[in-house]
């Protein structure tokens, strides 16, 4: 049983200022069914906290909002679990959800972009990559345009396959391909350019 499919069997009143409200009360099996719910959703989201934070601090180009997003991104998730369909990929229906999340970021703060070098951020949010070569590659996508740093993030970072990325970003497969091709190229020339001063 989904939550939205939950039926009171009472209600209860309660005090709301000097009003009575009526509040549903729920029976020992509909107790069960969100409790249930809840376990799912919750089990599912702790495998991927670490890498859905991570998109969205790269995807926001290290926003300071990039908390806030996060907690959007996990409260519209559990508002449509119940219509999660379970025979597809948690990680590309809530990446998706991410991924809108990121949009209407972009376009509450249009005109307010600011990009932050990956040497000035806080060392709990930017790990010390590997190797030079990696912090190299990783500042130059910093940099690229939003639609393409998301696709790159979400390949080369997260580990999606061309199909996944397609899904999150409600594009077709070919066009994927092509912002990837795009965005190599770029952070190929910016680490050329970077290379010859």
């Amino acid at each position: 049983m989904k939550p939205s499919e939950l039926t009171c069997s009472a209600a209860a009143p309660l005090a709301w200022g000097r009003h009575a409200i009526m509040a549903p009360v729920m029976d020992q099996s509909e107790k069960t069914a969100l409790e249930s719910e809840r376990e799912i959703f919750w089990g599912l989201l702790a495998a991927l906290e670490t890498k859905l934070y991570n998109f969205l601090l790269r995807a926001s180009n290290y926003s300071e909002e990039s908390a806030d997003l996060y907690q959007e991104v996990v409260l519209r998730a559990w508002k449509h679990f119940q219509s999660f369909d379970r025979g597809r990929s948690f990680a590309a229906w809530i990446f998706a959800i991410a991924h809108n999340e990121i949009r209407g970021h972009f376009n509450r703060r249009r005109r307010e972009r600011v990009v932050v070098p990956m040497a000035e951020l806080p060392r709990e949010l930017a790990a010390a990559p590997p190797d030079a070569d990696v912090a190299l590659v990783l500042e130059a996508a910093s940099r690229l345009p939003d639609r393409q740093r998301e696709v790159f993030f979400l390949f080369y970072h997260n580990r999606f396959s061309v199909a996944e990325v397609a899904a999150v970003c409600g594009l077709s497969q070919g066009n994927v391909k092509f912002i990837l091709n795009r965005g190599r190229e770029a952070v190929r020339l910016a680490l050329e350019a970077g290379h010859e001063k």
